[in-house]
Formats: structure tokens, C-alpha cells, sequence
């Protein structure tokens, strides 16, 4: 077995990687997908139903303008919910940014370690550690790299913090063969 030396960045994490991950995460998670399909599923039961009704008559169904009427609105409110939504979650994820402090652990410097056994993330008020087999999945965009320690929670690693992009790919590929070894072991 090859021993591979502990990988170490240090960065600053700002607001904006923190509104760029929460960003990023209402719009990935499962369960706003789950949400927002339901929303639109309603919606468009509501005007299929208010559809249907606008064309009940005495004797029987006929489709009338009015019938239309509905249908047409149907886009235009969809298009309105989404803008909406986006508006919300903007607001959501600055009222959340609000709340942090500076040098108080998501605001702030930030040194991450990775050797074989796995991470060591610490900031000015804590030091944590996670084992690979702790380390739910590992992902990256094209200015972060994520280091998910529960399904809803990651180390924020932004690719600016390394010399040059063949660093960052070397961090993150060691971050993945890390992780991919410990959930094969973990399996035996």
C-alpha cells in the first residue's frame, strides 16, 4: 500500500461562498425538488379542475372561452411562482448570512487536512475530525470543492485557494480515491 502525505489548504471563506453553497443546495436537495414538484403538481390540478368547472353547464360540458381562460393563465402563474421562489430562497439564504459572525466558524480562515485516515478541518473556535468512512460524498462546481460530512452539511472548499486548477483537481481526486477506499473497506 502506498502512504500518501497529508494535503493541506488554507482559505478564507467569505458570504459569498456561503450563499454560493446554500444556493447550491436548495437547488440539488431532493426534498425542495420533492416540494416544488408538488407546488407545480397543484397548480396545475387547480386550473385544470377550475377548467372543468367553468365548462359544466345545466345540460352538459362544453368548452368555452372562459374554459380557456384558465389554461392560458396557467403559464404566466407557473413563470410568476418560479420568480417567486427564486426571490424567496435569495431572501432566506441573506437573512441566514445575516446571523454569521466573522471568525466565529463559517466566516473566516479555514485550514483543511487530508491524509489516509481522514480530514481535519480547523477555524479560529473549533477543530473537527472525520474519518473517510464519516465522509458522506464528495463533489465539486467549477469554483468549489464539497466535502459532505452528513447529506445536508460540507466543507466549503473554494478552488481559489490552490496555485493553479491542477491542484485543485489533485485535492479533490485525493478527496474522492479517499473516500471510494474507505466505503470499499468499509464493505469487507
Amino acid at each position: 500500500m502506498v502512504k500518501i502525505a497529508a494535503v493541506e489548504v488554507e482559505y478564507e471563506l467569505t458570504r459569498d461562498d456561503i450563499y454560493h453553497y446554500q444556493w447550491r443546495a436548495g437547488s440539488r436537495s431532493s426534498i425542495v425538488k420533492r416540494a416544488k414538484l408538488k407546488a407545480y403538481l397543484a397548480v396545475l390540478f387547480l386550473f385544470s379542475l377550475l377548467t372543468f368547472l367553468s365548462g359544466l353547464g345545466a345540460d352538459d360540458f362544453q368548452f368555452s372561452r372562459i374554459s380557456f381562460v384558465w389554461l392560458i393563465w396557467f403559464l404566466p402563474l407557473v413563470i410568476m411562482i418560479w420568480l417567486f421562489e427564486k426571490r424567496q430562497k435569495r431572501h432566506t439564504i441573506l437573512e441566514f448570512l445575516k446571523e454569521e459572525k466573522p471568525g466565529r466558524g463559517q466566516l473566516g480562515a479555514h485550514k483543511i487536512s487530508l491524509n489516509e485516515e481522514g480530514l481535519v478541518e480547523s477555524t479560529a473556535v473549533n477543530e473537527s475530525r472525520t474519518s473517510w468512512v464519516g465522509v458522506d460524498r464528495v463533489e465539486h462546481d467549477e469554483k468549489y470543492i464539497y466535502i459532505y460530512t452528513a447529506p445536508h452539511a460540507a466543507h466549503i472548499i473554494p478552488k481559489r485557494a490552490f496555485n493553479n486548477s491542477q491542484e485543485a483537481e489533485a485535492f479533490y481526486q485525493l478527496a474522492r480515491v479517499n473516500k471510494q477506499a474507505a466505503a470499499i473497506g468499509a464493505r469487507y
